[in-house]
């Protein structure tokens, strides 16, 4: 989801938790106890997560309060989409539209399960702190998670922890299970960050390094250990060489 009104956020929350965890509150006692009901209730979870990322385009669309559709902001992001689309060969990138939202925060969010019907929804605080480098970078890499891989890699987490968190672990070997289920979920994630980076650093060519400096300073969560981010000097390390080649 992206950041929204307060009263749209609240509507939102509230239809999830009902969705999730409302058949839960509807059944008799007797049938949540059994395995039958266990299993089905895994799978149609794992069945809304899918859900939300095949109408996430569309949840988004309708958090969103106030879109802009006119102004210079807009008008940098379409010439930079219209840049990196002529593009071709292995710096070539997913071709998504967008949405530019009136917010006074940063952020930047991919939505969608499939290419060709996900959504790029972008703050116009993160697109208005950004130069040139800064903003076609920060789209490069959004229009890198548009990739099936990157869709998958982005899905298939939450369908493991969706098991994962099914039941409550009883005992040491539980826990350590789930601790290895997180952990490597948090590995898949940043592999693909880090794959995003170099994807959206061969799109932007020499200016690759001076745009993710932009975007990490403009970014409320610029990264690090405690961060969902990779730590900053790998990200940098997948970017500056890309960077030094194409200047050589």
């Amino acid at each position: 989801m992206i950041p929204s009104s307060p009263q749209r956020t609240r509507k939102f929350l509230l239809l999830s938790c009902l969705a999730f965890w409302g058949p839960d509150l509807l059944v008799p006692a007797a049938w949540s106890k059994s395995d039958t009901y266990a299993l089905l209730s895994t799978l149609y979870q794992e069945a809304l997560v899918v859900a939300g990322f095949w109408y996430g385009p569309a949840i988004c669309r309708a958090l969103v309060v106030r879109e802009i559709v006119d102004g210079s902001v807009r008008r940098a992001v379409d010439q930079t989409l219209a840049e990196l689309g002529r593009r071709t060969g292995p710096a070539r990138l997913a071709d998504i539209p967008v949405t530019l939202v009136e917010y006074p925060r940063p952020f930047v969010v991919t939505a969608g399960l499939l290419p060709g019907q996900s959504r790029i929804f972008l703050s116009s605080a993160l697109a208005e702190r950004l130069g040139t480098p800064g903003l076609r970078f920060l789209i490069a890499r959004a229009l890198a998670h548009g990739s099936l891989s990157q869709r998958l890699a982005a899905l298939v987490p939450l369908l493991v922890l969706t098991v994962a968190l099914s039941d409550a672990p009883e005992n040491a070997r539980a826990w350590l299970g789930l601790a290895g289920a997180l952990l490597g979920c948090l590995a898949l994630h940043w592999l693909f960050e880090l794959r995003a980076d170099r994807q959206a650093a061969r799109a932007m060519g020499p200016d690759a390094a001076a745009g993710l400096r932009e975007v990490l300073a403009a970014s409320a969560t610029p990264g690090g250990w405690l961060s969902l981010r990779p730590p900053v000097r790998w990200r940098q390390h997948m970017v500056e060489p890309v960077s030094s080649s194409s200047e050589a």
